[in-house]
């Protein structure tokens, strides 16, 4: 597999970049409920369309309100009715078109979005859907997830990241009408935010760039914010092992705005909560010691010990804690979690990578620190990886 790696760095050099066409259909304001938005373009025409054919064209300066009308989609401009129908599409004329909405019910702030736009009833609110090619869609992600000011070599990983996670899941909520939501139980993903182009150069310089396992199967790419210090193998939060998805120490991630966090619980309730909910030996004085000084110099799966049968991952979800990974400490007549770390540890701490590529470090390097034995390849090669 090490040739695979070198084979990959000459397609990088010498292969001329094309575009992505994969479609995306991305299930937007999937948080908010709502029955009636404001559409308008940025700086592109778009056609309206139904079942019956185009309907509508809308022209600069113009926006047009929708709204579920009695499981139907209804269409306004100012106080002319357009038209009611029982699904819309509205589609650009032209590569790298933009739109702009709004939800009036409830009001929201408003949010850019490029490629296409498919819009349903679901019940008494409308369903969103973004159509919109990946590349455009990644960019999207990265500025969501990442921010606006990091180093291209960051966006590099987290593009590579993202499309992997994009490409493996895109299933996921088919039997929706889309592929992946807007929200953390996916990608963020808050459309077009800004104009970057670090992060624009990001996916173009790593286009079609995935991490597989050793059975050329997309990993499960997972990251959070912040490691703490150490990630978690994949088992100890899930239940399969995964071979790219071992702990490993990560001294990257000490120092950053999310490595450390307190929470302070009273003792009564802290002592109430392990017997109410894990039948937890109070009246033993030596449990209750353990209990009430536990210490993780390394990551651990289970509370105190295993034989007590108590979750980290129940406790962090519980309690609603940045991490499992913390220690326990008496301070009079409270208990203080001291914790490191935020997410759930699996794969690429988010903080680490950002600081292993300001220190010099490049996209791949960071790539096969965090998913060991995991691999880099370019889609467009898959055949040939595959006969290899």
């Amino acid at each position: 597999m090490k040739n695979i790696v070198i084979i990959l760095l000459f397609v990088f050099i010498s292969q001329p970049m094309f575009a992505d066409k994969e479609i995306m259909d991305i299930g937007v304001f999937r948080n908010v409920k709502t029955s009636h938005i404001l559409f308008n373009y940025l700086d592109d025409s778009y056609s309206f369309h139904s079942e019956s054919g185009t309907f509508f064209t809308l022209n600069k300066g113009e926006s047009v309100r929708i709204q579920n009308k009695n499981g139907e989609i209804r269409i306004k401009q100012g106080d002319v009715e357009i038209g009611t129908y029982k699904e819309v599409y509205i589609k650009r004329s032209h590569e790298g078109g933009a739109f702009k909405i709004k939800c009036l019910s409830p009001s929201s702030r408003e949010r850019k979005y490029q490629g296409n736009l498919k819009i349903l009833a679901e019940g008494k609110y409308l369903k969103i859907i973004n159509q919109v090619p990946l590349d455009e869609y990644l960019v999207g992600v990265i500025e969501s997830e990442s921010g606006n000011n990091e180093s291209k070599e960051y966006y590099k990983v987290q593009a590579v990241i993202s499309r992997t996670y994009a490409l493996k899941h895109k299933s996921k909520f088919m039997d929706e009408g889309f592929m992946l939501t807007d929200l953390t139980n996916c990608q963020v993903y808050k459309g077009k935010m800004y104009k970057n182009q670090k992060i624009i150069d990001a996916v173009k310089e790593t286009e079609n760039f995935v991490l597989v396992d050793s059975d050329m199967n997309y990993i499960t790419a997972s990251y959070y914010s912040n490691s703490g210090g150490q990630t978690v193998n994949s088992e100890d939060v899930w239940t399969k092992p995964l071979s790219y998805l071992r702990s490993v120490k990560d001294p990257y991630s000490y120092g950053k705005s999310n490595s450390n966090w307190t929470k302070v619980i009273s003792k009564a309730k802290w002592i109430s909560y392990l017997d109410k909910q894990h039948n937890y030996p109070i009246e033993n004085k030596e449990d209750i010691e353990k209990a009430l000084s536990f210490k993780q110099d390394s990551r651990r799966k289970y509370f105190v010990d295993w034989k007590y049968h108590i979750l980290l991952t129940d406790i962090r979800k519980d309690w609603k804690l940045k991490s499992t990974y913390f220690d326990v400490k008496v301070k009079g007549d409270e208990v203080y979690l001291s914790g490191k770390g935020f997410g759930h540890g699996v794969g690429l701490s988010q903080e680490g990578a950002m600081n292993m590529c300001d220190l010099g470090y490049g996209f791949l390097d960071v790539l096969l620190f965090y998913y060991t034995q995991a691999h880099l390849i370019d889609l467009e090669l898959m055949d040939f990886y595959l006969s290899y």
